[in-house]
C-alpha cells in the first residue's frame, strides 16, 4: 500500500495533530474554561491542588497533568489561608512550595497591598473597561507563554457581564491565547440561588441539565471550550463533570484529603460505587458492564461479549472514574466496582 507524505502546502495536510493536553480529558492547549459551583463548595481548594500538581507535574485525581507555570488571579483567599493551603499540598506531595514568582505568579487581592502582584491586580480593576486587564493577563504571559492562567471568579476581574460585554471578553481572551498558543485560562463562576420548588438536575448524569442551573450559563459557559461543574455526591465526596466542545467528558469523582492536623491538603480520586456507576453509565453501558467478568482482555471480550465499538466506548468511561483499572505487564482490565 502506498503511503502518501503530508503536503505542508496542502491546507489539510497542515496544524492536524490535537493540541497538547494540560489535564488528560478535560483541558487541552489554546482553551477558556469555566469550573461553576455553589459557594463553598471547593472550587478555590481545586485551583490550589491544580497548582501545585501542574508546577510538579504530577498527575492529579487520576488524571496526567502538563507540567507548566500557573499565573492565578485569586479574588477569594485571604492570603495566609492561601498561603498555608500550598503549603499543605506540597507538604502532601513531598515537593517544595511554587517559587514565586518563577513557577507561580500571583495576584491575591486580599492580602497585603504593598505586594506586588496585589498592586497590579488592584491597578487592573479599577481601571474602566478591559483593556487593562488583559494587558495584565498578556503581561504574566509574556514571562510564562504556556502559563494556565486561573481567574477565581471571572466576574470579580471583568465586573460587568452583560451579554454585549462577554461577547467582547470572549473575543480578548481568544486573541490573547491567539498570541500565546500554548497558555489555556481556567475561570470559576458562581451558581444562583437553588430553586427550591424544583431542585436542581444531578451533575453526575445529566451534566448539560445541571449547567443549564448556572447564572449567565448561556453567555459564561456555552461560549467557552470546556463547561464544568463541581457538586456535593454523597458524604465529603464531589463530582466534576461537564461538556467539553468536540470530545467526551468522562465525570471524575474526589474527595477531600487531610493531613494529621485535619486540616485540608488537597484531593484523591473516589472509586465509584454501584449507584454511581448506574448514575453515570447508559442502559446499554450498565448492560455490557455487567456481563464482563472481574478481569478480562478487550480481545477475548470484544465482539464475543460486548461488540468492539461498544467496549471501547464503556473502558473510556469507567477508566477516568475509578470503576476500571489496566496492568500495563499484561493488558488484563480489573474492575474495581
Amino acid at each position: 500500500m502506498n503511503i502518501i507524505s503530508p503536503d505542508p502546502s496542502n491546507f489539510f495536510d497542515r496544524d492536524t495533530e490535537e493540541r497538547v493536553e494540560i489535564i488528560e480529558g478535560i483541558l487541552r492547549e489554546g482553551d477558556i474554561a469555566v469550573l461553576a459551583g455553589n459557594y463553598g463548595c471547593g472550587k478555590s481548594p481545586v485551583f490550589a491542588d491544580l497548582t501545585v500538581h501542574f508546577i510538579n507535574g504530577r498527575e492529579w485525581c487520576g488524571r496526567k497533568v502538563s507540567q507548566r507555570p500557573i499565573v492565578a488571579i485569586d479574588f477569594e483567599s485571604p492570603g495566609p489561608d492561601y498561603k498555608r493551603a500550598i503549603r499543605r499540598i506540597a507538604d502532601k506531595l513531598g515537593v517544595p512550595v511554587p517559587r514565586v514568582p518563577d513557577d507561580l505568579d500571583i495576584y491575591l487581592e486580599r492580602i497585603d497591598p504593598d505586594e506586588t502582584g496585589t498592586k497590579k491586580l488592584v491597578d487592573a480593576i479599577t481601571t474602566r473597561g478591559n483593556i487593562a486587564k488583559i494587558e495584565l493577563l498578556e503581561s504574566a504571559l509574556k514571562n510564562k507563554p504556556n502559563a494556565v492562567i486561573f481567574i477565581d471568579p471571572v466576574a470579580m476581574l471583568f465586573s460587568t457581564l452583560k451579554p454585549g460585554d462577554i461577547l467582547n471578553l470572549y473575543r480578548d481572551f481568544r486573541n490573547l491565547l491567539h498570541r500565546f498558543p500554548h497558555a489555556a485560562i481556567l475561570c470559576t463562576f458562581n451558581l444562583r440561588k437553588l430553586d427550591r420548588k424544583n431542585g436542581r438536575a444531578d451533575l453526575l448524569s445529566d451534566p448539560r441539565g445541571w449547567l443549564e442551573e448556572v447564572s449567565g450559563t448561556l453567555d459564561i459557559l456555552n461560549r467557552c471550550d470546556v463547561r464544568l461543574g463541581i457538586d456535593t455526591h454523597g458524604d465529603d465526596v464531589r463530582v466534576i463533570n461537564g461538556i467539553v466542545r468536540g470530545r467526551e467528558m468522562h465525570p471524575l469523582l474526589i474527595r477531600p484529603v487531610r493531613n494529621a492536623g485535619e486540616e485540608l491538603a488537597g484531593f484523591e480520586q473516589v472509586t465509584p460505587n454501584h449507584l454511581d456507576l448506574l448514575s453515570a453509565l447508559s442502559p446499554t453501558m450498565k448492560g455490557h458492564w455487567d456481563k464482563l467478568p472481574n478481569e478480562f482482555r478487550f480481545e477475548d471480550m470484544a465482539n464475543k461479549v460486548v461488540p468492539r465499538s461498544s467496549l471501547y466506548r464503556l473502558i473510556e468511561r469507567t477508566k477516568p472514574l475509578g470503576a476500571l483499572n489496566r496492568r500495563e505487564e499484561d493488558g488484563v482490565f480489573t474492575k474495581l466496582t
